[in-house]
């Protein structure tokens, strides 16, 4: 048995609750439409196109996306998944074990040495 599944177990918590405060966390509100709106305008503008967003008080917009089912049942089956995904459960399971009173959670604690999924990476031209 996996990190995630005893983390789980322990805390008594079910992947269906996980799935549903991951899209609830991650839910676009207005001011991430905002952000959005003002991150596709500076790519049009010409003057400011070579201007970092972070030098243009622009944040990053939250993704719109929980994690699905799939993705928490890789989770509990120890398979590797990417560095977003892991966040995501994190935050998730953080906000769940904060309803009961429990203390934030940290990657480490939850997954332990599983790795982190990479992707397939570009090959350069020599």
């Amino acid at each position: 048995m996996g990190t995630f599944k005893q983390f789980l177990d322990e805390q008594k918590l079910e992947p269906r609750t996980l799935v549903r405060l991951s899209s609830q966390l991650e839910a676009r509100s207005e001011a991430d439409r905002k952000l959005a709106k003002q991150r596709s305008d500076k790519r049009r503008d010409k003057e400011k196109q070579n201007k970092p967003y972070a030098e243009l008080g622009i944040a990053k917009p939250k993704s719109g996306r929980g994690v699905s089912e799939q993705q928490v049942s890789a989770a509990l089956a120890d398979e590797p998944l990417s560095p977003k995904v892991r966040g995501k459960l994190v935050r998730a399971v953080s906000a769940a074990v904060g309803k009961k009173g429990g203390a934030e959670v940290t990657f480490q604690s939850l997954f332990g040495e599983v790795k982190a999924s990479k992707g397939a990476t570009a090959k350069k031209a020599s």
